[in-house]
């Protein structure tokens, strides 16, 4: 976290998911204990990196006192009527896994196999088919177009030999 004129910029090494808009507090580590600040305002710079204005934090002195800690932020990956409105608004999403993989691509189709909510993913001319479960989904960028997930350790590893 860099701090100043009391908004700090934070820096993470993970994709910042979720939808930022509903983050309403972060904590940050300050000698050893999670201490909560309310977020008045956040603007995402990269997918890696926002401005924050934090709540008790009002000049450039109190944001450098941030320089360093550790944030800690948990946005809800979706809300309940996301999903029961179905996949569907998703079509044409860029589908991006959190847990290293990066860009699977985008959304072309949804199918429903017996139950098994399966999306199908482009890239180019590789086709990708994810089973939709609601653990997948980490979240939900609208204004963006950008479907976050999880995809368990080894999912996209190569079988074949190209």
């Amino acid at each position: 976290m860099h701090g100043y004129n009391g908004t700090v910029v934070l820096v993470s090494d993970r994709v910042l998911n979720g939808d930022p808009e509903r983050l309403e507090e972060v904590f940050v580590v300050i000698d050893g204990l999670q201490v909560p600040f309310p977020v008045e305002e956040l603007t995402l710079l990269t997918d890696t990196s926002a401005h924050l204005r934090l709540e008790f934090v009002e000049n450039q002195n109190e944001a450098l006192g941030l320089i360093g800690c550790e944030v800690f932020a948990e946005v809800a990956p979706y809300e309940e009527h996301d999903m029961e409105a179905g996949p569907e608004p998703w079509i044409g999403f860029t589908v991006h896994d959190t847990g290293g993989y990066g860009k699977i691509g985008v959304i072309r189709g949804i199918e429903d196999y017996s139950g098994n909510i399966v999306m199908q993913v482009m890239d180019g001319d590789r086709e990708t088919l994810l089973s939709l479960y609601p653990e997948l989904v980490t979240g939900v960028n609208s204004h963006a177009k950008i479907l976050y997930i999880a995809a368990p350790d080894g999912y996209f590893d190569s079988t074949d030999d190209e």
